[in-house]
C-alpha cells in the first residue's frame, strides 16, 4: 500500500467500536489481545514515560494541558488522544518548544504508510484469532502511536483512554508515572454500568501499584471507588479542592485567570485561552500532575507552568469559530457536559438567544441533555455521518419538543440557522463530536471559519 488513502481504507477495515452503538464491552475489549498484538509487533513500550488519563469529561483538555506544560518546559512530548475531528493523524502528535510558543506536529502521512506497511503481515495473522477475537481499529492505532513515539524518542507520553479505562487498549501500560482521573459522570451506561460506582470502577482501572493519582472533585459514590482502588494499589491519591486548589477565578472575553496552590507551589494570575469554567479544573489537574512529577524528582528541569497553560488549545471545546454571525461549536455529548455548556453560555453570552443545531448518538440521554439548555429560540435537529446518529424525528419524539425543525444533514441545518439568525442570536452546534466534525468540514469548505 503506497499511499495514505489506501492505508486509511485498510485501517478502516478493522472493527471500530467508535462507530457501533451497542456491543458487549467486557467481552469485546481484551487487554490480552492488545498485549499479544504489541508483543508480536515487537513494541517494547515499557520504556515510555507515561501520564495516563481517564474520566467521563475533560480528558482531552487535561491531556493537552499536561503535554503543553511539559513541552513548554523543554521536553519532547508524545500526545495520544481520541477521537479525531478531520483526520485520524490528529490522535498522534508530538509537542515541542520553539522560540515563541509550542509546535504541535501530527504524525506524517508518510510515517503512517511506512508503519502500517511494516505492521500488516503481523496484524493480518492476528486479525481473526479464535483465542482473543478481532483486533480493533483503536488497538491498531494505539500500536501505531507507541511505535511512533518510541521511534521519535520522546521524553514523555500523555495517553488519553478511549472507552472506560480498565479494559481500554491504553491500559496495557503497567507502570505510568502518574494517573489522572477527570470528572466522572453518567455516560456509556450500557457498557460501563448504570451506577456511578460501576462507571468509576472502570475509570479507576488505570490506577497502578505504588504510583501517583490525581483526581478531579468527584461525587461520593465515585470517590469511594477511587479511594478504595488507590488504597488497594498502595498508591498516593491527591484530590482537587482537598490537596490542591484554584482561587480568584476570573473570566474574560478571550481567556480565564486563576491562582493555583499545591503545597509550597503558589502560582498567581495564570491564564488559559480555553474558554469555560470546567477548563479551570482540567488545568488544575494538569498542574497538580506535573508538580508531583517535579516534587518526586522524576522531572529535574524547571517547569514553565504559565507558558504551558497559555499555549494550550484544543478544537471543539466551547470554540467560537466565527463572531459575525456568532457560531459556537461544542463536543458536549452527555447531560453533565450540557450543564457545563449551559453555564458557559450564561457566563459569556447572557443576553443571547440560541439557535441550536443538535444531533446525537443512539446511546445518549437526549431529553436530559436538551433540558440543561436555556434561552433556546430555535431547535434544529439533524444527523451526522456516523451510523450511531439518531434520526431527527426520533430526537423530536424523545425530547417532546414539538416545534423543533428537522433537517437531513449539517448543510441544511446550517442554511436554516442562517435564515433565522438575528443580532441577538448565537448559533450553537452541539450534541456529538461527530456533529462538530461534520460542521467543521462544512464550514471550512464554505469559508465560514475565522
Amino acid at each position: 500500500m503506497k499511499n495514505y488513502h489506501k492505508i486509511s481504507q485498510y485501517l478502516n477495515s478493522f472493527i471500530n467500536y467508535e462507530r457501533k452503538v451497542f456491543f458487549n464491552y467486557k467481552k469485546n475489549l481484551k487487554l490480552q489481545r492488545v498485549k499479544k498484538l504489541l508483543d508480536e509487533l515487537n513494541i517494547s513500550f515499557d520504556s515510555l514515560k507515561v501520564i495516563h488519563i481517564a474520566g467521563t469529561k475533560g480528558k482531552g483538555s487535561t491531556a493537552t494541558f499536561c503535554a503543553s506544560i511539559l513541552a513548554s518546559s523543554g521536553f519532547k512530548v508524545g500526545l495520544y488522544t481520541s477521537p479525531h475531528i478531520f483526520d485520524f493523524r490528529e490522535r498522534i502528535a508530538i509537542l515541542k518548544k520553539n522560540k515563541k510558543s509550542i509546535t504541535k506536529t501530527l504524525i506524517s502521512k508518510k510515517d503512517v504508510v511506512r508503519i502500517v506497511n511494516n505492521f500488516k503481515p503481523t496484524i493480518e495473522k492476528l486479525r481473526f484469532t479464535q483465542e482473543f477475537g478481532k483486533v480493533t481499529f483503536f488497538e491498531v492505532y494505539t500500536a501505531i502511536a507507541f511505535r511512533y513515539f518510541l521511534e521519535k524518542n520522546v521524553d514523555f507520553v500523555v495517553l488519553e483512554t478511549g472507552l472506560g479505562g480498565r479494559l481500554d487498549a491504553t491500559n496495557i501500560v503497567k507502570s505510568p508515572l502518574i494517573s489522572i482521573i477527570t470528572h466522572i459522570d453518567y455516560d456509556h451506561m450500557d457498557k460501563l454500568g448504570n451506577r456511578l460506582s460501576q462507571i468509576a470502577y472502570e475509570k479507576a482501572g488505570i490506577i497502578k501499584k505504588k504510583s501517583l493519582v490525581v483526581s478531579s472533585y468527584q461525587r461520593k459514590s465515585a470517590l469511594k471507588v477511587i479511594v478504595k482502588k488507590a488504597k488497594k494499589e498502595k498508591t498516593q491519591l491527591f484530590l482537587y479542592k482537598k490537596d490542591f486548589f484554584c482561587k480568584n477565578i476570573k473570566f474574560y472575553k478571550n481567556f480565564s485567570c486563576f491562582d493555583f496552590q499545591f503545597n509550597e507551589l503558589k502560582l498567581k494570575n495564570l491564564k488559559i485561552s480555553l474558554l469555560g469554567a470546567q477548563q479551570i479544573e482540567n488545568a488544575a489537574l494538569a498542574l497538580a500532575a506535573i508538580y508531583l512529577l517535579k516534587e518526586k524528582k522524576i522531572i529535574n528541569k524547571e517547569i514553565n507552568y504559565r507558558g504551558g497553560l497559555l499555549f494550550s488549545n484544543i478544537e471543539g471545546r466551547f470554540e467560537i469559530v466565527k463572531k459575525n454571525p456568532l457560531i459556537i461549536l461544542d463536543v458536549a455529548h452527555n447531560p453533565t457536559a450540557f450543564a457545563a455548556l449551559a453555564n458557559n453560555l450564561k457566563l459569556y453570552f447572557p443576553r443571547k438567544k440560541i439557535i441550536l443545531i443538535f444531533a446525537v448518538s443512539k446511546d445518549k440521554d437526549i431529553k436530559n441533555m436538551l433540558n440543561k439548555l436555556f434561552c433556546v429560540d430555535k431547535y434544529i435537529f439533524t444527523t451526522f455521518s456516523n451510523p450511531r446518529s439518531v434520526l431527527p424525528q426520533d430526537i423530536k419524539t424523545v425530547s417532546k419538543i414539538k416545534d423543533a425543525i428537522l433537517t437531513k444533514d449539517i448543510k441544511d441545518a446550517f442554511k436554516l440557522a442562517i435564515k433565522c439568525y438575528k443580532k441577538n442570536h448565537l448559533i450553537l452546534i452541539s450534541g456529538s463530536l461527530f456533529l462538530v466534525s461534520d460542521a467543521k468540514n462544512f464550514l471550512r469548505k464554505c469559508k465560514y471559519l475565522n
